[in-house]
């Protein structure tokens, strides 16, 4: 059982099993249709292939590390090909490979969060609404701000930046601290 009670043998509304690869991938669905259909590849992938069952945090950390690699290159390889740069690569190949390592990393998120999930510490949707409360409290300027009031500057945005910060660093020591002090 996942932490949310589902069993890891159930992957969803969907057959991965007996429908089409193509159509599944291919087919027009929404955002939230082809996170769901993922993360379900993700957990048939966790139940059924012997590597992806036997990995853990630890031992896909090596190649997090890798496609966060790739994927900076990939970034800077489509910059250059989309502002015209990079003679030796033509922008749709650039961004086809820029989408691809997208993929990869997001991969790495998913599967993480898988393990999350069948050890029952972390669900996809905590992951979620964790990344969106983070950008939502970095970005007061743009959620909080009326909309007849000025854009801040670079300045006001950089000062900004340091006390949220400072702000994060004070919190996640405080929750570590209080951690210690329950377990002694």
């Amino acid at each position: 059982m996942n932490r949310i009670g589902t069993p890891w043998t159930d992957v969803g509304a969907q057959d991965l099993g007996e429908r089409d690869l193509g159509e599944r991938i291919l087919g027009e669905r929404d955002l939230g249709e082809r996170m769901t259909a993922l993360h379900a590849v993700i957990e048939r992938l966790r139940r059924d292939c012997p590597w992806d069952r036997a990995q853990t945090h630890a031992s896909l950390a090596p190649y997090a590390l890798d496609e966060a690699a790739e994927l900076a290159e990939a970034l800077q390889a489509a910059d250059r090909a989309l502002a015209g740069d990079d003679a030796d690569h033509d922008a749709a190949t650039a961004v086809e490979d820029l989408v691809g390592e997208l993929g990869d990393v997001l991969l790495q998120v998913l599967m993480n969060t898988a393990i999350g999930e069948q050890a029952g510490t972390f669900t996809l949707v905590e992951v979620l609404e964790t990344v969106e409360a983070k950008m939502l409290r970095r970005h007061p300027h743009v959620f909080e701000r009326a909309p007849d009031s000025p854009e801040p500057s670079d300045g006001e945005l950089s000062k900004q930046w340091e006390s949220i910060k400072a702000a994060e660093r004070k919190a996640r020591a405080e929750r570590i601290a209080a951690r210690a002090a329950r377990t002694g």
